[in-house]
């Protein structure tokens, strides 16, 4: 018959502290989850749309309910593969999807572009909100360097996408924002990405190529 051993209140402790040590990370996590702004939420969202979706859907990702280090090494590899996010970026990107699609999330959540519609409101709202706008050609030039140059090509010469330097869309204004705002084709939709007055930085930046 073995006699059981006393466990030596040292052990007791270890095994105390230890337990309270993950009640504590745990109620942390919880805490870091719920620091996610709406700004924030916001931006990141527009970043996974603007630099994710270029090469697959964003349902892709709603899909998946994956832990920190999880998500460190999906978009350490998206990065590694092209995405075009900075460490801010990315710093940003990885808070929102660890606080969003962790492995106690919902199943069934909003996509990533309906929860950005819900935060921006509709682009009808914004046009009236912004009212006329003129376009600045130099921030259109950055905007469409960082934006749409990976598919249009350097100074708009076209790549995967048309040639849009002297495109005739560029002079049929109302055909140039339902494309922009809503995509056509393999053109995904950018209204909820830019902002009007970024489209018409970019329109005027065009119209000068």
């Amino acid at each position: 018959m073995t006699v059981p051993q006393r466990v030596s209140p040292f052990v007791l402790a270890t095994l105390l502290c230890a337990v309270l040590g993950l009640v504590v990370v745990t109620s942390a996590q919880e805490d870091d989850r719920a620091s996610v702004g709406p700004a924030q939420a916001r931006r990141a969202a527009t970043l996974i749309v603007a630099r994710c979706a270029v090469c697959h859907t964003t349902d892709l990702i709603s899909q998946q309910r994956l832990p920190e280090d999880r998500w460190i090494a999906t978009v350490e590899k998206m990065v590694h593969w092209g995405a075009d996010l900075t460490k801010e970026d990315m710093a940003l990107v990885l808070h929102y999807l660890t606080a969003r699609n962790h492995p106690g999330a919902p199943d069934h959540m909003p996509t990533i572009e309906q929860e950005l519609a819900m935060s921006q409101g509709s682009p009808e709202q914004s046009a009236a909100a912004d009212g006329p706008l003129t376009g600045v050609p130099a921030r259109g030039a950055g905007l469409f360097a960082h934006n749409c140059q990976a598919c249009h090509g350097e100074g708009a010469a076209g790549g995967v996408g048309p040639r849009l330097a002297h495109n005739m869309i560029l002079k049929n204004e109302g055909a140039f924002w339902e494309t922009v705002l809503h995509g056509r084709g393999p053109m995904p939709a950018w209204g909820a990405v830019l902002s009007h007055q970024d489209i018409a930085d970019i329109h005027a930046w065009l119209a000068t190529r």
